[in-house]
């Protein structure tokens, strides 16, 4: 089996109040280590993550510099992300026996690393990403490799990002996050030349294989639940899986609540916090994915008369659009979640309240489905520009009520 290593530096007075719950997620993944360079001591030890005492900032910055043959002098932990595509050879002693080398933070909850990182993805690739537009700073895999070690030095300003104490977001776009949703980085006039710009580039000219699919999930625009069962983590809507659970826009958040680790198989993650008792709001959450099962099943007959008489909207075909992205209707906004080949689960968040409306869609041409649930008929159009894979308008056209309604991406 391919051998991998996630490298993750920390340096505070004392761990977050969710790296117990990301420590426990480690113990889920045995057949990968996690080596942890930081001054704290270990809340609890797992097998196969290593803790490496380093006593701060200063006795960093000395070993970078050494290491990397530049004056490096860094005065804040924020810092460290430029630094992250430079961890290969900065710790190389320590990676000489694995085959991929890689970087992630602390603030998330690991699924299932193996059930993604397969063997034939890991053989196919040499630098894998999480993440479609950019290299997750989150989560970045490398072949542990000469090239791929010192693929930063491809940037003509790794020198100067990395002697300066400023943060330029190296590691990801050099904060373009906006933009490369839309628009391709080499199209983009960056302040620097970023990983981001450095892995497209190297990939447009067929020098690296690089892999960038979106198979995480950021709590960006939703509240559901997500459930993590013995180191594997479900939607509870959709009942996708994911590789991780990124906490980055909750983790600070006065309401999001952690309950005190326990040594347990099975808690909820959702922008209100993690949990062990799954609160009536989860409860909730299941009993309408449950009706909703139920009127799928059903419609079942009603779908196979439709289908006989719609034969040229029977061609089965993955929507091409971001997964679970938000689009704005009116004063609300819904969110796209695909559920498999040919199915769209739509949540409508109003009120505070969620409302949702399960699809199967059978393509018509080009961009036009075919929309079919319990209570509605609907056309759905995605709208591109040019080759972008990200639909700027989505238009929902309710064939029994005459309702038609544009969805526009948030950028």
């Amino acid at each position: 089996m391919t051998k991998i290593a996630l490298i993750n530096c920390y340096f505070g007075k004392s761990w977050p109040s969710y790296f117990s719950h990301f420590l426990f997620s480690c113990k889920y993944n045995p057949d990968v280590d996690f080596i942890l360079f930081t001054n704290l001591e270990a809340p609890f030890h797992i097998p196969n993550v290593h803790f490496v005492h380093i006593k701060d900032l200063t006795e960093f910055s000395a070993l970078a510099s050494k290491k990397l043959n530049l004056n490096i002098n860094i005065l804040d932990g924020y810092k460290l992300c430029d630094f992250k595509p430079t961890y290969g050879l900065i710790f190389q002693e320590y990676l000489k026996n694995y085959d991929f080398w890689g970087y992630c933070d602390i603030d998330i909850v690991f699924g299932n690393i193996r059930y993604f990182m397969t063997e034939k993805i890991l053989q196919k690739y040499d630098v894998i990403s999480p993440h479609k537009n950019y290299p997750a700073g989150f989560f970045t895999l490398l072949k542990n490799n000469e090239q791929c070690i010192n693929l930063f030095k491809q940037s003509k300003d790794y020198a100067r990002i990395l002697e300066n104490s400023r943060h330029f977001c190296f590691d990801e776009c050099n904060f373009e996050f906006n933009r490369v949703h839309t628009t391709d980085i080499t199209q983009i006039n960056t302040e620097i030349e970023s990983f981001t710009l450095v892995l497209r580039r190297l990939e447009l000219q067929k020098e690296i294989k690089y892999y960038h699919k979106p198979i995480v999930q950021e709590f960006t625009y939703t509240d559901v639940v997500h459930h993590w069962v013995e180191g594997n983590i479900f939607n509870s809507i959709t009942e996708k899986q994911y590789l991780l659970i990124h906490l980055i826009n909750v983790k600070d958040n006065q309401f999001f609540f952690i309950d005190p680790f326990e040594n347990k198989a099975k808690f909820s993650i959702s922008p209100k916090g993690i949990h062990y008792k799954f609160s009536q709001y989860s409860h909730t959450l299941k009993k309408i994915k449950s009706r909703i099962n139920e009127n799928i099943r059903q419609t079942n007959y009603r779908f196979l008369l439709l289908k006989s008489k719609l034969l040229s909207y029977t061609q089965k075909e993955h929507v091409n659009f971001l997964e679970e992205q938000s689009y704005k209707i009116g004063k609300t906004h819904i969110t796209f979640y695909p559920q498999d080949k040919n199915k769209l689960v739509i949540i409508n968040e109003a009120d505070y309240t969620l409302h949702y409306n399960q699809f199967s869609l059978y393509k018509i041409k080009d961009n036009k489905w075919i929309g079919i649930s319990k209570k509605a008929i609907s056309t759905i159009d995605f709208h591109y520009k040019n080759e972008e894979d990200i639909p700027y308008k989505i238009s929902i056209n309710n064939i029994q009520k005459r309702i038609n309604e544009n969805a526009y991406y948030i950028y």
